[in-house]
């Protein structure tokens, strides 16, 4: 046999299993399709019960093609027996139709075998000249089954014949298979739709008793039950919640604590339990079932548990006269898989906020707990750990701003008069002590002034004694007065002169001034030439970012590293905060002033590092996520009315 894609080196093998009744590890058939292990080669097929009748009564599949191959073999006189091969779920074909009843037709395994291999009719004849056909039942690429016929012993005409309604008869036969498959199809789509339904109008009620109502009630005339009970389940026992045809219950009714019991069965088993038990069933506990039929009167008790996963969320329990059908258990276990997880959502939706956040804190605590996942709940723990060691380690707050060397005090030396410069040796960086030249001006124009002032004021000083020896007063006050200005004219010159070599007034580092391309041009009266600051007081000035300027304090201590020197770190003291902030680079920035302490090696002004104040003790965690909580504070005021 062919089977299907894949099974042919088992072909064979099934065939024969299938077709013997009783032997080891063979197909079970029904009691109508078992056949005697003997047959009189001769015996033509004797006529039964009108088969075309038993062909228009026929529903299902089963005795529609026991009375199809009636038809086809006793329109062939000269057969002997036949066969209708259906394809099983396993992938297996047993006989789903044989005649004569409880023939053994185990020999006609072989042809069937054929048929089935090569997907196309087979014909044989055995040493005795009877005829065999097999014919495979194939609608486009599948394979469904296959007719096996014994002729006997036929003409040539009689197996045209034979052939010719075999192939318009397995016509039927395939109808009627498409057919079936179409009803299964329509009921699976119905059955999906009345539970959609179901679903749909569940979520419509209003609370979870009214919907448990609704529920029963639609259970109920569906599958035609007595009644239909709901009991949910709640800290591991079941309370009844619905019942059907009745808008109230007493739950402490004795029938309805039988039911609860019953419920309790089925809970506790996880399985769903039947009385009176079907095949099967004969290991589960169901004295409680037993007894709440007795109680209630009902010929079949029947309760379902509504799983949801791992989680039993209630039990429904059914009544009714007659038992349940594999389709109706099918139907009625897909319910149990949709209404669980739609029962612990409602239940749920209708508890209050410190219901739901104690069940909330009990199912984390429960996945905290458990073995699953133990990758991440190491991790989640060591960050926790993390966490809190941060939370519980103190530390300083530090806040960090760029910093800049500056002279405490800086002397600005200026041009003393208008004049043209002659010499300028110092330039900027320069280290001088005092009285060191810095800048000479060119005096050869005040030295010819002097000259002349000191010419006039011998001028003035004769007049003034020939004056005084002519006894003429006038004259003599006007000669002295005119000496006078000569000498404060001459005393203007000195003093120019005597400032026209600039000279540095202390140990001083020169921190702006370079003039050594500047000889000989003109300078006004007033101009800076050079900047300097002195070597042994310094200050520092740091620009500290707006958003933590709240955290710096005047007296608050810190430590100044320069980038020149980063392995060394200098103490200093903030002196002063400025009130007025400058945007730079898009950030605004408050200066701040901090003075250093007395055991400050050689610097110099203008060198930049990184300054941190000290702004009190917290923990560490604190610490590093300041900038995000106080930026998300601000956000969130932003964002309140």
């Amino acid at each position: 046999m062919a089977a299907p894609y894949g099974q042919t080196g088992r072909a064979t093998d099934i065939v024969q299993r299938t077709l013997c009744a009783g032997a080891e590890g063979a197909l079970t058939v029904s009691p109508a399709h078992a056949m005697p292990s003997t047959i009189e080669s001769s015996s033509p097929l004797l006529p039964d019960a009108d088969p075309w009748h038993d062909l228009s009564q026929a529903v299902a599949v089963g005795p529609w093609s026991q009375a199809w191959l009636r038809v086809l073999l006793q329109s062939l006189l000269q057969a002997r027996a036949g066969v209708v091969l259906l394809i099983q779920p396993d992938g297996s074909y047993a006989p789903l139709a044989t005649w004569p009843a409880g023939r053994d037709v185990e020999y006609l395994a072989a042809i069937a075998t054929e048929s089935l291999r090569q997907h196309e009719g087979v014909v044989q004849r055995d040493e005795l000249g009877h005829v065999r056909i097999a014919y495979p039942l194939q609608h486009g690429d599948t394979l469904h089954g296959a007719v096996v016929a014994d002729l006997g012993a036929a003409s040539e005409a009689e197996l045209e014949r034979a052939l010719r309604l075999t192939h318009w008869g397995a016509g039927w036969l395939l109808e009627m298979i498409g057919q079936r498959a179409q009803d299964a199809q329509g009921a699976s789509a119905a059955d999906g739709a009345y539970l959609l339904d179901t679903l749909l109008a569940l979520f419509g009620e209003r609370s979870l008793r009214e919907a448990g109502l609704a529920l029963v009630n639609r259970i109920g005339r569906r599958f035609d039950c007595r009644q239909v009970q709901l009991g949910i389940a709640r800290k591991g026992s079941l309370r009844l919640l619905a019942v059907s045809h009745a808008a109230d219950f007493v739950e402490r009714a004795q029938q309805a604590q039988l039911a609860v019991q019953a419920m309790h069965e089925a809970y506790d088993q996880r399985a769903a339990l039947h009385w009176p038990p079907r095949e099967g069933e004969t290991a589960l506990v169901n004295a409680a079932h037993r007894r709440y039929g007795e109680a209630s009167g009902a010929p079949v008790v029947y309760s379902l548990p509504l799983a949801d996963g791992a989680n039993l969320a209630g039990v429904l329990t059914l009544e009714r006269d007659l038992p349940f059908n594999p389709a109706e258990s099918a139907l009625l276990a897909a319910m149990s898989a949709a209404l669980a997880p739609w029962l612990e959502l409602r239940r749920f939706a209708d508890q209050g906020a410190a219901a739901r956040l104690v069940r909330t804190s009990r199912r984390w605590l429960g996945l905290a707990t458990d073995a699953s996942y133990p990758a991440v709940k190491l991790g989640i723990g060591v960050a926790a750990l993390v966490l809190v060691l941060l939370t519980l380690w103190p530390a300083t707050l530090r806040i960090s701003a760029q910093a800049v060397v500056e002279g405490a005090v800086q002397r600005a030396v200026v041009a003393p008069f208008e004049g043209f410069l002659r010499e300028a040796p110092a330039r900027a960086g320069d280290t001088v002590k005092p009285g060191q030249v810095l800048a000479v001006l060119d005096d050869k124009d005040l030295r010819l002034e002097k000259l002349r002032w000191e010419a006039e004021l011998e001028v003035a000083l004769g007049k003034e004694r020939e004056a005084m020896a002519a006894s003429q007063r006038v004259n003599q006050r006007l000669a002295a007065a005119q000496g006078n200005q000569a000498r404060a004219n001459l005393d203007l010159v000195l003093s120019k002169l005597d400032r026209a070599t600039l000279t540095a007034p202390f140990d001083a580092v020169v921190v702006k001034g370079d003039l050594s391309q500047q000889l000989g041009s003109p300078l006004e009266q007033g101009k800076v030439l050079f900047e300097l600051a002195p070597l042994d007081s310094w200050r520092v000035i740091l620009k500290v970012d707006e958003r933590d300027i709240g955290h710096v304090r005047e007296g608050s201590r810190g430590e100044l590293r320069l980038s020149s020197l980063p392995g060394s770190s200098w103490p200093f003291t903030v002196k002063k905060v400025m009130p007025i902030s400058v945007a730079e680079e898009g950030r605004n920035l408050f200066r701040v002033e901090a003075s250093l302490g007395e055991h400050v090696p050689m610097l110099s002004p203008n060198m930049e590092g990184v300054g941190k104040i000290d702004a009190g003790r917290s923990n560490l965690l604190w610490i590093w996520s300041r900038p995000f909580v106080e930026w998300l504070r601000l956000a969130w005021w932003k964002l309140m009315p």
